[in-house]
């Protein structure tokens, strides 16, 4: 599913990025690769989102965040 689907205060792994070298290099500048787990803090339709990832908070456009494809994690799972 798309990062964007994802509910404020719900957390998921990154599985892959879609989209051309642009979107993949810019989100491996902020830490958002395939394994990682993310955080939404913040989430509002076509508006930018907040995330943490790696105890960094990160805002994300939309449309970028529309290109990450991640894992809902069970409410039960262990957010590192």
């Amino acid at each position: 599913m798309e990062l964007t689907a994802i509910d404020k205060g719900k957390k998921a792994v990154v599985l892959r990025i879609e989209g051309g070298k642009k979107y993949r290099e810019k989100l491996m500048n902020l830490g958002i690769i395939p394994g990682v787990p993310v955080r939404v803090i913040r989430r509002a339709s076509r508006n930018p989102m907040l995330l943490t990832v790696m105890d960094r908070q990160v805002i994300l456009g939309h449309d970028i965040a529309e290109k990450i494809i991640v894992n809902q994690l069970p409410r039960c799972e262990v957010f590192a």
